[in-house]
């Protein structure tokens, strides 16, 4: 495809090319376990529960030497937000604080995202669609200021707290960062650098990622109410029309 988009600065994280991060690529996003007791997590195993569940463990984190972060991982189970309608899915989470960010996706339920499925009828369009919500999650992350991560000189000083996706491409080509999947629910992947303070996890900082920048960054880029239906139809239809 040779469709020229707008060209993003700076670096982006997310998957290009690959499968999903951790688990597998199919199914509804609202389907998760029934229960979970934050008290009493899967030690660096697969955890997963409610989007509150999740707050609560990351409270319970707050001070915990840094791998306590593994607690959080769900890369097969996830942890399900029903008010905003998506379900988080957390990878094996980074060793220290500067190690690779933590790979994470969510899954907009299809009739969350409310995409017309004229949209994503076919290949082309599909991949002209997840195209147009990776630039727009990508420079929601800037405009929030969602992708600038702590730093101090000092090494006790805090660090990390930044969530970050695949830079788009000035072209449009086919990539796993944002993907319509074949029920129409929407897949995006993305990293965040989870928050500490030298080896000390931030789980403070860390809940007003997961229970407020998120939330956000997936109302903003990844439901269509909240996008001008004119510009999205006019790049489906533009990538579209250069294929033949």
């Amino acid at each position: 495809m040779s469709y020229r988009g707008g060209r993003g600065r700076g670096r982006g994280r997310g998957g290009r090319g690959g499968g999903y991060y951790g688990g597998s690529s199919g199914g509804r996003g609202s389907q998760g376990p029934q229960s979970f007791d934050s008290s009493k997590p899967n030690t660096g195993g697969d955890n997963g529960g409610s989007h509150s569940d999740l707050v609560e463990l990351l409270r319970r984190l707050d001070g915990k030497q840094y791998p306590a972060y593994h607690d959080i991982e769900s890369s097969t189970r996830g942890w399900v937000n029903n008010i905003e309608g998506y379900t988080l899915y957390i990878g094996k989470a980074q060793g220290d604080p500067y190690a690779k960010p933590t790979r994470c996706r969510v899954i907009v339920k299809g009739d969350t995202a409310k995409f017309p499925p004229v949209s994503h009828q076919n290949k082309v369009r599909s991949v002209a669609l997840g195209d147009y919500l990776n630039r727009v999650f990508y420079q929601s992350c800037k405009d929030m200021g969602a992708d600038v991560k702590a730093r101090e000189a000092n090494w006790n000083g805090p660090k990390g707290g930044d969530i970050e996706i695949s830079m788009p491409t000035q072209h449009v080509i086919e990539q796993s960062a944002v993907r319509i999947l074949p029920n129409g629910d929407i897949c995006a992947q993305f990293t965040v650098n989870l928050p500490a303070r030298g080896r000390s996890i931030l789980g403070y900082k860390a809940v007003q990622i997961f229970d407020q920048t998120l939330p956000q960054l997936v109302q903003k880029s990844l439901i269509y109410t909240s996008l001008d239906a004119n510009v999205v139809t006019r790049h489906v239809l533009n990538v579209e029309d250069q294929e033949w």
